[in-house]
């Protein structure tokens, strides 16, 4: 149990020092705070639960993360179609944390599950191999017990 977690620890360390990792969540954060900032600059004059860019950030985040509590709502077209915009965004960017996640997690054993299948599969191939070789070896064993077995009762004929 404790050299798992020791495994689990490292690979989760490991995925967040990753390039693509550091790459999706600087992009991904980047992305919401210049949503915050155009939704501030949209709804902050008509909507009154817009007060502050709190506000707005707090909002891009619970749109992004598909929790919409509903506190923050947006009052203009452009901010409905800002949250659309977010929400579909925070659907492929949770998936491909979550891809992440599970290459990290598992890739590694997916990877030596795949060397040990390769091995197995040389291995059937060879046994095909010399399977294939005893055959023929039987094959003629067997053809020359027969031309052996003819010429005995060619004898045995001719003794009659």
């Amino acid at each position: 149990m404790k050299k798992s977690l020791s495994t689990y620890s490292s690979r989760l360390l490991g995925l967040i020092k990753s390039p693509p990792f550091i790459s999706l969540t600087i992009a991904g954060n980047g992305l919401i705070i210049l949503c915050s900032f155009i939704f501030y600059l949209i709804e902050s004059p008509i909507n009154p639960k817009v007060l502050h860019f709190i506000d707005a950030l707090w909002w891009a985040f619970a749109t992004v993360t598909t929790v919409g509590y509903g506190d923050v709502v947006p009052q203009s077209i452009f901010g409905k179609l800002l949250g659309i915009g977010l929400m579909l965004m925070g659907t492929g960017l949770f998936a491909t944390y979550t891809a992440l996640f599970a290459n990290a997690m598992l890739g590694r054993a997916f990877s030596r599950l795949d060397k040990k299948v390769k091995i197995i599969d040389k291995s059937v191939a060879g046994m095909q191999y010399e399977m294939s070789h005893e055959e023929l070896h039987l094959e003629k064993s067997l053809a020359q017990l027969g031309k052996r077995l003819k010429e005995i009762e060619e004898k045995i004929d001719k003794l009659k």
